[in-house]
């Protein structure tokens, strides 16, 4: 490559990183935002006894779609599922499903702090369907935490 072939090659990249930077350092700002609500949605449901048993699943929806979460629990123990979304969200909704489809629970209050709980007799998968009810600014980050004891 010639020396002017080299100069507008990385203009071009140094273009792109300034475009996507301030993305990147505004998707850092809400998962941020959501990992912190999901330890003080924790603690503040009072779920003594329970610890985080799988790693936080933090995505983002736009207003009124819904994403599934699969999720692996072992038989006889309790687990609570707490979802949080971030400050451009006022309602998110949590169902949980076995393995056969069935609706096992499910929390579609008017709120941001769903819970959704099961015990199940046996290993299986279970899946947890998340609904963003009210996203004012789309797409909304949310954030969903498993405890078990």
């Amino acid at each position: 490559m010639n020396t002017k072939t080299t100069v507008k090659v990385a203009i071009a990249l140094l273009s792109s990183v300034v475009l996507f930077a301030p993305t990147a350092a505004l998707a850092g700002r809400f998962t941020d935002q959501v990992r912190s609500q999901l330890i003080q949605a924790a603690a503040a449901l009072g779920l003594t006894g329970y610890q985080l048993s799988h790693n936080p699943y933090i995505n983002r929806l736009g207003d009124n779609s819904s994403s599934p979460i699969v999720l692996n629990l072992r038989g006889g123990t309790s687990y609570a599922m707490v979802g949080v979304c971030d400050e451009d969200c006022s309602d998110i909704d949590l169902e949980i499903y076995d393995s056969n489809g069935n609706l096992v629970d499910s929390d579609t209050t008017g709120n941001d702090t769903p819970v959704v709980t099961v015990t199940p007799r046996w290993t299986d998968r279970f899946y947890i369907k998340v609904n963003m009810a009210s996203c004012s600014t789309s797409p909304c980050y949310y954030g969903v935490g498993v405890f078990g004891r």
